[in-house]
């Protein structure tokens, strides 16, 4: 602990450029040196292990391939074992040798899976009952019953097996899978043997930077990318058992060290049998190039260092002071503070950071300065304009004078016995009334309804037999509240656009709807419609916080606008329309009870 104290307190004396050189010396210069004279031997093991990772990768992939022909091969097995034609074909009894012959042509068993099924070389059927024998039907005699393959397949009674065996006609080895074969009374019909194809095998190797081979069951020699050694015991195989997985063997094979990248795997359903897929790699002549690069580059390795000292020196002086000064600066950006120093030595790389870090400091402060205020300024005239607009809705029909008017004519109309003006002015007192008494605070659902009756009333009086209306409101909706002046301009709006227009006789239907999280109301009417464009048109402006109108139609861009202010940006107004036929606006808005309002 005191040495290191030492240590530690002569280190920090020292100056910056004296750590850095002294850092550079120990840590890259001596080292590398060092590495340099190791470099013969250390990377031998370097080099090994990249052949081995990479023959390991091979072997991987090898191995899939080779999973890919004996799960199929493994497939037309189980499919030839619960075959009911090669049953019946085998256990059924033969009058004459013609009878025999045509059952041979009914049932071509094997005929499509050599057809479909390229893994297959040849499949062939050693029958225990004396029959016709072809290319595919083999009677089992004597000879055949005395195979070490065929006495294997019996004693495995139904399971797999696989063997390097001669192929009966062309007597060539090959890999095969065989199978015992039994009827329904579990009698003994014959034993399967599905022949690997030679080529499959050769494509699933063919293009490996190393020598591959495949071997069975760590003994015989299966397949070879040198088309040599088939059929011979795999000699480089250690007799201590090894899991399944990847292994190596550093061993000796035909007079030369080499190391074998040995995977060792169990084909599927498979219970006795093992097959390993191997990548030789000769060691000499893998290490042969990487030894005289090494060397070469040991001595370049020597110079490079002896000038790179030289140069160090010189580099340190110049790059810590003004490191040091950059990095102090961009802490200072990075807190926050943009009011940074406009004086920066040198006119290298680094003082060019330092410049552009300068004017890019400047620059996000007028940014944010600009954007803060404008921020406020946007916010603060789009609640003024929203406000305004409310305001502006309210007051198209606000004049307080007006109401009393109307009240005084319908005196004089009661007076002079018209019950039919009298009606309509006091109608449209109460809808002046119930303007007058407006707020910006939801109010009953009820009292909106009111306000849409009384209007709807005048209008009826106005078109007489050329209108008419329906209320189809739930009585569950009566509980909730709502923004004032949303749905009376929306039923204006269907009566000046929609129904004016139309000669014949017009209606509109109020459908105000609960439904799960939000009250639906639907003012829909039969007037002469909206085409496409002008409904595309209306949809566009209604989203634009910009637009204003002097005309009837800032009633239906007001409620929309007010929707999305009170409720937020998912609610608005809906529009479908058919030229001829109607248009249809939907309002959905949250359910608010008096509680929440």
């Amino acid at each position: 602990m005191f040495f290191k104290r030492k240590w530690m307190e002569l280190f920090d004396y020292l100056k910056v450029k004296h750590k850095l050189l002294g850092i550079y010396l120990i840590v890259t210069a001596i080292p590398i040196l060092l590495v340099g004279a190791y470099l013969n031997y250390s990377t031998r093991d370097i080099v090994l292990n990249n052949s081995l990772n990479e023959a390991k990768a091979n072997v991987d992939k090898l191995e899939l391939r080779l999973q890919t022909i004996f799960n199929r091969v493994t497939d037309i097995a189980d499919m030839v074992y619960i075959n009911q034609n090669l049953k019946e074909l085998l256990e059924h009894d033969y009058e004459s040798t013609l009878d025999m012959y045509n059952a041979y042509n009914q049932y071509p068993i094997f005929d499509d899976f050599l057809k479909y099924y390229d893994e297959v070389e040849t499949i062939q059927f050693f029958m225990n009952k004396d029959m016709i024998t072809d290319s595919h039907m083999i009677y089992a005699d004597g000879n055949v019953k005395n195979q070490a393959w065929y006495k294997e397949a019996m004693a495995k009674e139904g399971r797999l097996s696989w063997v390097y065996m001669e192929n009966y006609w062309t007597r060539k080895e090959m890999l095969a899978l065989t199978r015992s074969v039994y009827g329904q009374s579990h009698n003994l019909l014959g034993v399967l043997v599905i022949y690997v194809s030679p080529d499959m095998l050769k494509s699933v190797v063919e293009g490996e930077p190393y020598q591959a081979l495949i071997t069975l069951d760590r003994d015989t020699i299966i397949y070879n990318t040198t088309s040599k050694q088939i059929g011979e015991e795999a000699t480089y195989f250690q007799e201590e058992q090894r899991p399944f997985g990847n292994y190596v063997i550093d061993t000796e094979f035909r007079g030369e060290h080499v190391k074998v990248n040995v995977h060792h795997f169990q084909p599927e359903k498979s219970l006795d049998n093992t097959f390993q897929v191997s990548t030789v790699i000769p060691v000499d002549d893998v290490m042969k190039e990487p030894n005289t690069v090494f060397a070469k580059g040991f001595f370049v390795i020597v110079g490079a260092l002896t000038i790179s000292l030289g140069l160090i020196g010189i580099f340190i002086r110049s790059f810590h002071n003004r490191i040091q000064q950059l990095r102090k600066t961009m802490y200072q950006v990075a807190k926050g503070n943009f009011q940074i120093s406009d004086k920066v030595r040198g006119h290298d790389e680094i003082s060019d950071v330092y410049r552009d870090l300068m004017t890019t400091s400047k620059s996000v402060q007028k940014i944010i300065d600009e954007v803060y205020i404008h921020k406020i300024k946007e916010e603060t005239w789009r609640r003024k304009q929203k406000e305004m607009d409310f305001k502006m809705l309210a007051s198209q029909i606000n004049p307080h004078f007006l109401y009393n008017t109307l009240e005084m004519i319908r005196m004089k109309a009661v007076l002079n016995k018209d019950p039919e003006v009298a009606k309509l002015v006091k109608m449209l007192s109460k809808m002046m009334r119930s303007a007058l008494e407006r707020t910006d605070r939801p109010i009953p659902i009820t009292e909106e309804i009111a306000l849409i009756h009384n209007y709807l009333d005048i209008q009826k009086m106005r078109f007489g037999d050329k209108f008419y209306y329906q209320f189809d409101i739930e009585e569950s909706v009566k509980n909730y509240y709502i923004f004032p002046l949303l749905i009376q301009p929306i039923v204006e709006n269907a009566i000046i656009h929609g129904l004016e227009p139309k000669e014949e006789s017009g209606f509109i239907r109020l459908t105000i709807e609960e439904e799960d999280n939000y009250l639906q109301i639907e003012v829909k009417d039969n007037g002469v419609g909206i085409t496409r464009d002008t409904l595309l048109a209306i949809r566009e402006r209604l989203d634009d916080q910009e637009y204003h109108s002097d005309g009837n139609s800032i009633g239906l861009h007001n409620v929309h606008q007010r929707l999305q202010l009170y409720y937020g940006e998912r609610f608005g107004v809906e529009m479908d329309s058919i030229v001829g036929l109607g248009t249809t606006m939907t309002l959905k808005i949250p359910k608010i009870k008096q509680g929440q309002a």
